[in-house]
């Protein structure tokens, strides 16, 4: 039999034992190891490793301490019933660290059991797993930023008519927008993944592209590209397209995007015209009633610029009862300081942006609710006032902050110019409703677009008969019908540019004109149409003054177009035989080009004015020069929309000097 006292020596050195171990495994782990009373109310002597804090007795209220009070509930809720159910207790949790800030760990603890099944003590550890925590919610808010972008990308591209997808190397389609899928008449599911021939390319059509894939891939450049492909539902459809390499992070090409756009009704209003050229072509022999159709297209062209003027003049007759009903009006009022951004308003004005009265407003905020076609040209309107001290007379659309409303807003400022010296500088100024004015504006370019668009058309006609009448009579002898014809195409040439005039005035207006920005040498251009003048212009003596090599950053048909209307000008206001001068220098910073006359020059009243739209001066020797005062008007909008300045300079009666300023990049 075994003796007792024995057995109890045995038990007393097993369990010294047990704790020996249990004190070596706490100092060999890096995780925190305590115990507790069986009801967790107590904890004994802990040793928080730098990551909890540290006790040298057994204290209450650990908890309070130790767990994040915002996981104080789950905390309480695992105990409860780790203690009921007298399981283990394992939690992840947040805890207040050692050194005062909010870590995670993973806590877990073993109840003790005597011989009648009570708990007698809980023994645990806590890992810091405050890093793997931290990674995993950056991980899920990573992956939720990443689904957001992707909706957003989806929403984009399920909008557009444009068909766009992207290629993996093996030529498989990996993405097609719905536009694409609509077209072949197929879902997701049966496109992506699938190649060009799954997909219903014919076999000439799918190797072309696998041969531009590869190019691409190969060169990292994008290549563009026209085709025609059969359309589900509308037939056969002629398309122009462009794939472009995507990268990837090491810089390879894993991709190639394409996005294509049908261009079909563009090459069938091509057909039409060559088909157009090839009737009038046949016409051509019926010349007796060619002119009969040519007198009764000028007898409608002077219907059309009686119709003109009257609309010009009812545009400047509302303009001027705009002006007289400005006190009637409902006008908001602003103030701002130059160099600061904070803006003064009243309950109008915030209005027509969509702010509440009380809310502050800055001119960040304002220019953040102008639509993005305009935002730049209000930020240069509003620089260059600034900068050369003038008048700020802007207007644009603008979407209102809170309600989304859509509003053309037109403002007006100006400086205290009788400030004292040294006191703050302030623009003060009005903000008006246009809404309403604008849209019978656009209406009204758009009537003028369509007009002048009708128009071309009958008037290339009728020059093609002016011209072949002239050969015709020219070497039949009759001099005095030549003659006519001679001035009959003068006329339509003169009509055709009017014409063109109001298309551009048109584009400039409807917010539709796009500066094809490129580097290109000024003293290239310029030698250019210093020979289109001397092949045109016999009239007048033109002399072009030596031009250095000039490099600018512009889109070079619109600024020849502005140096063109300069010299046009300079022609038609300045006697025959008189010498016309042009001129390009620069400082580095800006080039400048200028034209001169010896002409009639402009009086003082009309000079600031020049270039205002629709403005000619009056005056009895203007009374032969054709015009509807929008070619300067233009010049001056291309001009402020490459940031550059444009003015003149004039003697009256000894003639005129025209220029223009445009930046020169900086590298």
């Amino acid at each position: 039999m075994t003796d007792p006292r024995s057995y109890s020596n045995k038990k007393s050195n097993l369990v010294q034992a047990m704790e020996q171990r249990f004190l070596a495994l706490a100092h060999a782990t890096s995780d925190v190891v305590y115990s507790l009373s069986p009801d967790w109310e107590i904890m004994y002597e802990l040793d928080g490793r730098g990551f909890l804090k540290n006790s040298d007795r057994p204290i209450t209220g650990w908890k309070a301490i130790n767990v994040f009070a915002g996981d104080l509930e789950i905390v309480n809720e695992a105990i409860a019933a780790s203690i009921r159910n007298k399981k283990t207790f394992a939690l992840e949790h947040r805890v207040n660290r050692a050194d005062g800030t909010t870590g995670w760990t993973f806590s877990r603890a073993i109840p003790l059991i005597d011989a009648n099944g009570e708990i007698t003590e809980w023994i645990g550890t806590a890992s810091d797993i405050t890093s793997r925590k931290e990674a995993e919610i950056a991980l899920q808010e990573s992956k939720a930023k990443a689904l957001e972008q992707k909706r957003i990308y989806e929403t984009i591209t399920s909008g557009t008519p444009d068909l766009m997808y992207v290629f993996d190397l093996n030529y498989n389609f990996i993405y097609a927008n719905e536009a694409l899928l609509r077209m072949w008449g197929k879902t997701a599911q049966d496109a992506i993944g699938k190649g060009l021939l799954e997909n219903g390319y014919e076999q000439w059509h799918a190797e072309m592209h696998w041969g531009e894939i590869d190019t691409v891939v190969a060169s990292a450049q994008p290549i563009r590209g026209e085709v025609t492909f059969p359309h589900a539902t509308l037939g056969k459809r002629y398309y122009d397209y462009i794939f472009t390499p995507v990268f990837s992070p090491d810089g390879r090409v894993e991709a190639v995007a394409g996005t294509t756009r049908d261009v079909t009704e563009i090459r069938q209003t091509v057909t039409l015209l060559q088909q157009t050229s090839e009737k009038l072509k046949a016409t051509n022999e019926k010349l007796a009633a060619a002119n009969e159709r040519l007198q009764a297209a000028n007898e409608k062209l002077l219907a059309v610029n009686e119709e003109l003027s009257t609309a010009r003049n009812r545009i400047v007759d509302t303009e001027k009862a705009m002006r007289h009903a400005i006190e009637a009006a409902h006008l908001g009022t602003w103030s701002v300081e130059i160099g600061a951004t904070d803006i003064t308003a009243d309950s109008r004005a915030k209005a027509l942006f969509g702010f509440l009265p009380d809310e502050p407003l800055t001119l960040p905020q304002l220019l953040a609710c102008v639509l993005e076609d305009y935002r730049s040209n209000v930020s240069d309107q509003i620089r260059l006032a600034i900068h050369d001290g003038k008048t700020l007379d802007v207007t644009y659309p603008a979407s209102g902050f809170r309600d989304n409303t859509l509003r053309w807003l037109r403002a007006i400022g100006d400086f205290d110019r009788k400030r004292e010296p040294g006191a703050k500088q302030f623009m003060t100024g009005i903000l008006m409703d246009v809404t309403e004015q604008k849209n019978d504006e656009l209406r009204k370019n758009d009537f003028i677009a369509m007009v002048s668009h009708e128009l071309k058309t009958p008037l290339t006609s009728m020059k093609a008969f002016v011209q072949l009448a002239q050969r015709r009579l020219t070497g039949g002898g009759d001099q005095t019908a030549a003659l006519a014809m001679d001035k009959a195409e003068h006329q339509v040439s003169k009509m055709s540019s009017m014409i063109n005039g109001f298309l551009n005035l048109s584009i400039l207006e409807s917010g539709k004109i796009q500066l094809n920005l490129e580097l290109f040498n000024l003293e290239k251009l310029i030698e250019n149409i210093e020979k289109d003048t001397q092949a045109t212009v016999f009239s007048h003596t033109i002399l072009f003054a030596p031009v250095e090599q000039t490099i600018v950053h512009a889109d070079e048909e619109k600024i020849s177009h502005v140096i063109q209307n300069f010299i046009s000008n300079a022609v038609k206001y300045s006697p025959r035989g008189s010498t016309i001068k042009v001129a390009c220098i620069n400082d580095e910073t800006e080039a400048r080009v200028s034209v001169s006359d010896s002409g009639i020059g402009i009086d003082s009243y009309d000079l600031p004015k020049v270039f205002d739209r629709y403005y000619r001066v009056e005056g009895s020797k203007l009374a032969t020069v054709s015009g509807f005062g929008i070619g300067l008007y233009i010049c001056k909008e291309i001009i402020i929309r490459h940031g550059g300045r444009i003015w003149a300079e004039s003697d009256p009666g000894k003639g005129s000097k025209f220029s223009f300023t445009i930046p020169m990049p900086t590298t």
